[in-house]
């Protein structure tokens, strides 16, 4: 089963993390800049988002990516990752699986 499961075509909504530490405390994203990258399972190499999020409360480590048009056009198994960056030091964060289900539309 899928971190995050969402439909085709659907957009205008937000994918929301909470980036945590290793003991599952949570990651301070204060002064850092947090961009979402997903790519297809099987095509490594060829990102399907690379965008900004939004840091909704940097001390929480809670973030934000609002999905737009054209994002999940194709249905299938897809792998994100958060990079974090802060004055020349690149961070990423766990995978999370997701999966595009197929639109009857």
């Amino acid at each position: 089963m899928a971190d995050i499961t969402i439909p085709q075509g659907d957009e205008g909504f937000n994918l929301e993390f909470t980036v945590t530490e290793d003991d599952d405390t949570a990651f301070d994203l204060t002064n850092y800049t947090v961009t979402i990258k997903v790519w297809h399972k099987n095509l490594i190499g060829s990102l399907v988002v690379d965008s900004a999020c939004v840091v909704d409360v940097a001390a929480s480590g809670t973030c934000h990516y609002v999905v737009t048009d054209g994002d999940f056009d194709s249905a299938g198994d897809y792998m994100v990752e958060l990079e974090l960056t802060q004055s020349g030091v690149v961070e990423s964060t766990r995978h999370y699986t997701l999966e595009v289900t197929e639109s009857p539309y």
